[in-house]
């Protein structure tokens, strides 16, 4: 990455507004912190040939892994299923009857709670129209008394304007 450190001190200088030594004094600060922030081709070559040689030996090492590790989950997997349809034969026939159980104690809370939802939503619904009413009352009573202040308020501000241009009048000739 090149930086032009002559053309960086003459911007600085015509567009900042610095003088000549703080343009060259900042410009070689920024391209000395550069120059030390950034690796050479030589540098990320090296890396680059390390790398690639760490990577070759990782892949072969990763490739035997694999192929042991497969060849162990496929046993595995094999006695795994085995057991596993033998379990389910047993638990699918035991959950037939859990559900049938559960069915029926179901059907039965529902209905429980369906006649108490009603009785609820009934006591609630009358509860809640007296309270809205109520509300509405004095919601209304609130509006008028604001209704009457800001009359007023409105009046002692007219009256005030026409003092005001009363005295302009009489300032101005």
């Amino acid at each position: 990455m090149s930086f032009d450190t002559l053309r960086a001190a003459n911007r600085l200088r015509d567009e900042a507004g610095f003088n000549e030594i703080q343009a060259t004094v900042l410009v070689d600060t920024f391209a000395e912190g550069f120059a030390e922030r950034f690796p050479t081709k030589r540098d990320l070559q090296g890396v680059e040939t390390a790398l690639r040689g760490d990577m070759e030996k990782m892949e072969t090492s990763l490739r035997n892994e694999i192929e042991r590790v497969e060849t162990s989950l496929r046993n595995e997997i094999e006695r795994v299923e085995t057991s596993i349809r033998s379990d389910m034969e047993k638990v699918e026939a035991s959950i037939r009857s859990d559900m049938k159980k559960v069915e029926a104690s179901i059907r039965s809370d529902m209905e429980r709670m369906e006649a108490s939802i009603r009785s609820d939503t009934e006591k609630m619904e009358t509860s809640l129209r007296g309270e809205i009413e109520t509300l509405a009352t004095s919601v209304r009573t609130g509006m008028r008394d604001l209704e009457h202040r800001m009359t007023i308020r409105l009046g002692g501000l007219m009256v005030l304007g026409m003092g005001m241009l009363l005295t302009l009048q009489r300032l101005l000739p």
